[in-house]
């Protein structure tokens, strides 16, 4: 047996400093898991904030309540839809109590109905749209469903499938146990987040929070294309699409809120470029209302971009939004910042969790807010806006 180069306090010494390099390691792995990575450097980007009327238009009747809003969009009759996590109140599960109503509202705001009262999408709200035919689509990340109402409030349309609420068959139980998210599949979702449409018909989902995808179908419902069926950061992949919008050339604009971009997609979903911003929070800042946690540098996860809508009309922009510290951005198409507004908060014009974001025109935009449970019209004056820099 060979003796050791190294002496008995030299052998004790190695061993503690290779204990004490372990520990480092271990303890910064742990905080690299619980803190958010910030998003790749951005080229910053600033604009005036812009001016904006508010109002809280919705009346609820008595003893009925909006719970989290997390979908809201108008026809072209301005009467308002909402998509909203308030209970069901006959108290009905399958497998979990249902978390997902639909609300109609006339243009002044007060109660119409509800509508879709014991449809089999319903489970946990996540989007409502309404196309230019007046269809009413629901994004379900409950059931793993969109389902499109005509006017008429009749099933058109149904894509996914919800799964079977029996024994083995039910998916989440075996995701309780860690077992692995199974690979996507064309026209199958795994928690759904948004639609959109264009002039031809097609439809565009995101497939947002098991599966980070994107779909094409066509008009009658026959899936065309997938793309995104590897969880990634790079051109065609996604890491969590969180909404989706399509402009008058087709051309697809994917909230990819993980990889902190605007993914922009051809008609057939062929990558295009992106678009970066990162939202500044002031040093020392301190969110008023719960944040997703700061990172080491100060920054905050701030969940950009969120959503996002597109005006329509002959110059069309980009609406987005952040989570944290609650701030609505508009861009131009090809990405320049124009303005923005809003903070976090809970006083009318600011904002608890958007959720929702619809645009009616380039001066009218809606939103729907997690924690204030609540829908709020903005009326925006770009007239009335102050150029950056100025008093």
């Amino acid at each position: 047996m060979t003796k050791s180069a190294l002496s008995r306090p030299d052998r004790r010494m190695l061993v503690k400093k290779l204990l004490i390099a372990s520990f480092l390691f271990l303890a910064a792995g742990a905080l690299g898991a619980q803190q958010p990575a910030a998003p790749p450097a951005a080229p910053q980007q600033t604009a005036p904030d812009i001016a904006f009327d508010v109002e809280e238009p919705i009346k609820m009747p008595p003893d009925l309540y909006l719970g989290e809003v997390a979908g809201v969009a108008l026809n072209s009759r301005r009467h308002i839809f909402v998509y909203t996590r308030t209970g069901a109140d006959d108290g009905s599960t399958i497998l979990e109590p249902r978390s997902a109503r639909v609300f109609e509202f006339n243009p002044d705001g007060s109660f119409l109905k509800e509508i879709g009262k014991n449809l089999y999408s319903k489970g946990w709200a996540h989007s409502v749209r309404v196309d230019r035919e007046d269809n009413i689509w629901l994004i379900d990340n409950g059931t793993d469903e969109i389902v499109k109402l005509g006017p008429d409030y009749k099933v058109k349309l149904i894509l996914g499938r919800r799964n079977e609420p029996v024994g083995e068959r039910v998916r989440r139980a075996g995701m309780s146990e860690n077992r692995t998210v199974p690979p996507p599949r064309p026209g199958y979702f795994f928690e759904p987040t948004d639609v959109a449409w264009d002039a031809q018909g097609n439809t565009f989902i995101s497939d947002g929070y098991q599966n980070s995808t994107v779909h094409k179908f066509d008009k009658d419902g026959n899936i065309v294309k997938l793309v995104g069926t590897q969880r990634g950061s790079g051109p065609g992949q996604f890491s969590t699409p969180h909404g989706i919008a399509v402009d008058a050339r087709g051309n697809v604009y994917v909230a990819d809120r993980s990889n902190g971009r605007i993914q922009v997609l051809d008609n057939d979903l062929n990558y295009v470029r992106e678009i970066r911003y990162v939202p500044s929070t002031p040093k020392g800042y301190v969110a008023p209302i719960p944040s997703f946690g700061q990172r080491p540098d100060g920054t905050y996860n701030s969940l950009w971009p969120n959503t996002l809508c597109i005006t329509p009309g002959a110059t069309q922009y980009i609406y987005t939004h952040s989570m944290i510290p609650g701030q609505v951005q508009k861009f131009t198409l090809d990405g320049k910042l124009v303005g923005q507004f809003g903070t976090a908060g809970r006083k009318p014009g600011q904002f608890g969790w958007i959720h929702a974001l619809s645009c009616v025109s380039e001066n009218e935009l809606w939103t729907g807010e997690l924690l204030n449970w609540r829908v709020q019209k903005f009326t925006l004056h770009p007239e009335r806006t102050k150029p950056t820099g100025s008093r």
